[in-house]
């Protein structure tokens, strides 16, 4: 839990110079988010390898270490619980909810939904943003028509000049401008939608329902150390606040890992994976999980679960416009986008490297995913957990590895650790490991908690 949260704390530190080297280019910033990317994600892999038995009864071999660490998780999650006290006021004199195009055009698409229009073939992404506000820095231009010559990405200005132009002239082929997720991604969002309410308040109302989800499967002695630790990880309120629609895929998908053992967790996979492509790179590491423990019968019948929740929700939308919504869905890999992210493709946007063809970086990802599945499968029974930290490591060598599909794998790591049998924490050993909590119970309530845990 500890190493969860100085994880989640270098995350938080790296996606601020993350932006703040994208506005200014400089090539020790950049080396030292993508070193401090990967050395976050190496430590999360650390801390859920094995199968955790019996961790809590074994003191740590560095007390004082241990109690630094947590002093500063508990510093940290202050740092998370002002961020989501922020929440509801405008944080600059430019503030907008649609901090990205995600989310702006999610909006949009639950608002013609409403209209009994189909969003994959009707919206024009003009007169949404002409609705909403907001204009072309919250676009993902493309390398094509006035940008096929640019080299690494526009500038401010050119993004600016092209979307006047067609704004005025039409046939865009700059901007991406459909929705480019599942049906879900803005099915799930009518009720905000038409009630007028800023989704991004439901954005944090998932995260914060996650991490109550983590802490529930917690043992409990040690919840408030866990409910420390998730909050210890500041990326996780800091950049869901700031904007991430991510957290509405992330909620079923922490429900299903966490309760895998029931057969019901393929809804909640369903409904993940109905609303982000994010979640089908978790498809594999689940049905392994499933498989391990019930066999392939099991694991077939809760695919089939599955994929029969992404088609429902789907369906309508495919046979209104089948190419409409294959062109929306496949949008993040079949259109030429500019190479982005706080992935190994950052030290050459920013750090001075060579930039290297597309497939190069297409052949990293797919080469890191297969070693990920045989790492996750070869382990599948002395790491059980493994697999849904490892899902998401192959982005780090994706030409598209923006920072926002790292900083929710602390999340990820705690839905493995609250799985994990870790045994009861007294009182006396807490005090012995140096482990701090800002939710500490006293130790005589903490002493009759476990007791009734015990009995439980």
């Amino acid at each position: 839990m500890a190493a969860i949260a100085a994880a989640g704390a270098a995350l938080y530190y790296a996606g601020l110079l993350n932006s703040i080297v994208i506005q200014r280019p400089e090539r020790p910033g950049a080396i030292a988010v993508v070193v401090a990317i990967g050395a976050a994600l190496a430590v999360l892999i650390a801390a859920v390898r094995g199968t955790g038995h019996g961790d809590a009864e074994s003191p740590p071999a560095h007390t004082r270490l241990h109690r630094a660490v947590w002093l500063f998780a508990s510093v940290m999650a202050l740092v998370s619980l002002a961020w989501i006290s922020d929440v509801p006021r405008q944080r600059s004199w430019d503030w907008t909810p649609y901090h990205n195009d995600a989310i702006a055009l999610n909006d949009c698409a639950a608002r013609l939904v409403l209209q009994g229009r189909d969003p994959y073939a009707s919206l024009d992404i003009f007169d949404c943003y002409a609705q909403l506000g907001i204009g072309a820095d919250r676009t993902t231009p493309l390398k094509r028509g006035e940008f096929a010559n640019v080299s690494l990405y526009p500038t401010d200005d050119q993004l600016d000049a092209v979307w006047a132009q067609r704004a005025r002239e039409g046939g865009n082929v700059e901007f991406v401008s459909r929705p480019s997720y599942p049906a879900l991604s803005f099915l799930l969002i009518i009720p905000f939608v038409a009630l007028g309410w800023d989704t991004n308040r439901l954005y944090v109302l998932c995260l914060i329902a996650a991490m109550a989800l983590v802490v529930l499967r917690t043992p409990i002695g040690l919840r408030p150390f866990m409910l420390t630790a998730v909050l210890g990880a500041a990326s996780l309120a800091a950049f869901t606040v700031s904007g991430s629609a991510d957290l509405l895929y992330v909620l079923p998908l922490a429900a299903a890992w966490l309760w895998r053992e029931r057969r019901w967790s393929a809804l909640a996979y369903g409904i993940a994976a109905a609303t982000k492509q994010l979640a089908w790179f978790f498809a594999p590491f689940y049905l392994i999980a499933v498989v391990t423990a019930h066999g392939w019968r099991e694991g077939l019948r809760r695919g089939a679960i599955a994929a029969a929740i992404f088609a429902v929700t789907n369906l309508p939308f495919i046979l209104a416009h089948p190419a409409d919504w294959i062109e929306g869905v496949t949008t993040p890999i079949s259109d030429p986008m500019f190479p982005r992210g706080a992935g190994i493709v950052f030290l050459a946007t920013n750090g001075g490297l060579p930039l290297l063809p597309s497939t190069a970086y297409l052949a990293l990802e797919a080469a890191c995913a297969l070693v990920c599945m045989a790492v996750a499968w070869r382990s599948r029974r002395t790491s059980p957990e493994l697999g849904v930290v490892l899902a998401l490591i192959p982005l780090f060598f994706a030409w598209r590895s923006l920072f926002s599909y790292f900083f929710l794998i602390p999340l990820f790591a705690a839905v493995a650790v609250a799985r994990m049998p870790l045994g009861e924490l007294t009182p006396e050993r807490a005090r012995a490991t140096g482990a701090l909590t800002l939710f500490a119970i006293p130790a005589r309530r903490l002493a009759l908690v476990v007791r009734r845990g015990r009995a439980a």
